[in-house]
């Protein structure tokens, strides 16, 4: 073989070979959140800027994990596909659920110890962020007093913006529709965007789907979130200008003294995973296993001594399956045979029957293997139970989110989904919102009693397991008439009715409830209700560190607890049933 064509087919090798993979990549930029800090116990955007300097190309998966201080993994793990191109970058985002905010994190793209990065393990942690949200190709803009954040860089769903609060905007952003639509649900479920003069000295104007932020008032309502217009340039905006007008920074809560749950997600987890309870025969068991011993012992060696060894062997092994398969039978029939989701949700009111839901579940399985779990969300976020756990799987979460799950042999795997999905309109319609005559209380003193009634919509739960209406800081409970859903009583204080002393109670009557066998998962499942409006209240005895604002005078906030709807249920294969129960949860405004 001549020179010229060995030096053609090494340099063609090279070549592949570097397609293949390139090994030295680079972050050069981490954004953990919206402003730089992560808020813990809930979803996080993170960005990563990523280099490849070399000529080779990268295309493969990319994987976000916490990981272990020798270098390995723990716990199901991110993972998406990634393209580089030679001497190229690209932004690398996951999305990615924080416990405490003292883990640690890698990003991996190869099996090499050069090929991670791995990142501080007290992330830096803060409230959800109020940003001033920039065009990434506008060299002149200035975020000014507040943090600026990409607008390429926006999520393509809601489920991933828990970690934000307010937007600052002054021009129009050129997003394509998966990010302008999640800007857009997030504004409805409760976002607040804050609007100032842009680089012409007016306030911009919106086109399309966008025109919902334009408006002549000072404060404009979409869906439960806000736009508020602040006629003045981008830098006489500052923090003082939004607390004076009544938007003041969410702050920390005091040290967790008030805390009796410090970890909300363990909490549901193994109440969840304990709900699936063998009712086990013990005594056929016992006998199997006394008859097994029997067989293969004694009775198997008198046996061989009296006829040909191949013959004694394949009785050995025959009496080995079949009693290998009878103990299965028995064990089976003990978990009843099939395959069970339990879930908990927590769902926010996106308008038209559309809920951005958070779901808490257990997978049981009776047979091992990798499960492909999923829902019908259009974009699913996944995460496991603890950074902890030992049983491995893979998270792969934005459009057609999923999560491959490890489940071995009658166990279960517990998780937590987001996603947008269908879900029952309510259809409140208000009829009566005022005050009634005074209640006095010998304890408490004179209280005025709230008159409120609505008429539930055709869709509205028929099997709601509870309605509650929270106003200013009351909670009060209302009661199916015939003429609607309606309340006369004076209420309980929020921090009564989720205060410490209340939590724990429910906290442990939750986890501690009675295993008897006549009292069904589905049966136990409502007990964890308040648990559920504690948390998307923001109860301070719930370790969420981060205060939450408080309701607008003429705001109502409405609980409506009811069996989880079939759009809400887990998909996988084998899993045909799931025991649900969910908390909408919609705001109201008074005319």
């Amino acid at each position: 073989m001549s020179g010229p064509r060995i030096f053609l087919r090494v340099f063609l090798a090279l070549v592949l070979l570097g397609a293949v993979r390139a090994e030295a990549l680079e972050v050069r930029q981490v954004l953990w959140g919206f402003d730089g800090r992560v808020v813990p116990g809930r979803f996080n955007h993170v960005s990563m800027l990523v280099a490849n300097p070399g000529n080779g190309t990268f295309d493969g998966p990319m994987t976000f994990a916490a990981t272990l201080g020798f270098g390995g993994t723990r716990g199901a793990a991110y993972v998406q596909p990634v393209f580089v191109g030679p001497q190229g970058t690209r932004w690398v985002q996951f999305d990615v659920f924080i416990g405490s905010g003292s883990e640690e994190f890698s990003l991996i793209w190869g099996p090499g110890a050069k090929e991670r990065a791995t990142f501080d393990r007290q992330l830096p942690t803060g409230p959800p962020a109020c940003v001033w949200l920039v065009d990434a190709g506008d060299t002149f803009a200035r975020p000014g007093a507040f943090k600026a954040f990409p607008d390429q860089l926006f999520p393509t769903t809601v489920a991933a913006t828990d970690a934000l609060d307010a937007v600052i905007l002054d021009y129009l952003p050129r997003w394509e529709p998966a990010r302008r639509d999640a800007f857009l649900d997030w504004l409805r479920r409760g976002g607040t965007v804050h609007l100032v003069h842009g680089a012409g000295g007016a306030l911009p104007v919106f086109t399309d789907a966008l025109a919902v932020l334009n408006g002549d008032g000072e404060t404009t309502r979409v869906g439960a979130g806000q736009v508020v217009r602040h006629r003045m340039a981008r830098a006489e905006l500052r923090p003082e200008t939004l607390t004076a007008r009544g938007f003041p920074p969410r702050d920390a809560k005091q040290p967790n003294q008030e805390a009796v749950i410090h970890n909300f997600e363990d909490t549901l987890y193994q109440r969840l995973s304990s709900l699936t309870r063998p009712k086990v025969k013990w005594w056929l068991l016992n006998v199997l296993t006394f008859l097994y011993i029997a067989v293969i012992g004694p009775v198997a060696w008198r046996t061989a001594r009296r006829m040909d060894y191949r013959w004694a062997i394949g009785g050995f092994l025959g009496v080995v399956a079949a009693f290998g398969l009878a103990f299965g039978i028995v064990g089976r029939r003990g978990y009843g045979e099939s395959q069970t989701v339990h879930s908990l949700s927590i769902a926010r009111s996106l308008g038209g029957g559309r809920w951005d839901v958070t779901q808490w579940l257990s997978a049981f399985a009776t047979s091992s293997g990798q499960y492909t779990l999923t829902h019908t969300a259009e974009a699913n976020l996944y995460a496991t139970a603890s950074s902890d756990e030992s049983a491995r799987g893979q998270i792969l979460n934005g459009k057609g989110g999923r999560f491959l799950a490890d489940i071995p042999l009658y166990s279960s795997r517990a998780f937590t989904h987001r996603g947008v999905m269908q879900g029952d309109d309510l259809g409140v319609v208000v009829e009566k919102w005022g005050d009634g005559p005074v209640d006095t209380d010998p304890a408490a003193g004179p209280r005025p009693t709230r008159k409120l009634r609505f008429k539930p919509g055709p869709q509205f739960p028929k099997d709601a397991l509870s309605v509650a209406a929270v106003k200013g800081d009351r909670i009060y409970t209302l009661k199916q008439l015939a003429v609607g859903w309606e309340t006369t009583d004076s209420g309980e204080i929020l921090s009564a009715a989720f205060g410490r002393e209340k939590l724990q109670q429910l906290s442990y009557g939750f986890n501690n409830s009675s295993s008897d066998d006549t009292t069904t998962p589905a049966g136990r499942l409502p007990q964890a209700i308040p648990l559920l409006q504690a948390r998307a209240l923001g109860s301070h005895a719930i370790s969420t560190q981060f205060s939450e604002r408080p309701l607008a005078a003429n705001q109502l906030r409405l609980l409506v607890a009811a069996p989880a709807p079939a759009g809400f249920h887990m998909q996988g294969q084998g899993f045909g049933h799931e025991n649900g129960v969910v908390v909408y949860v919609q705001d109201i405004f008074q005319p």
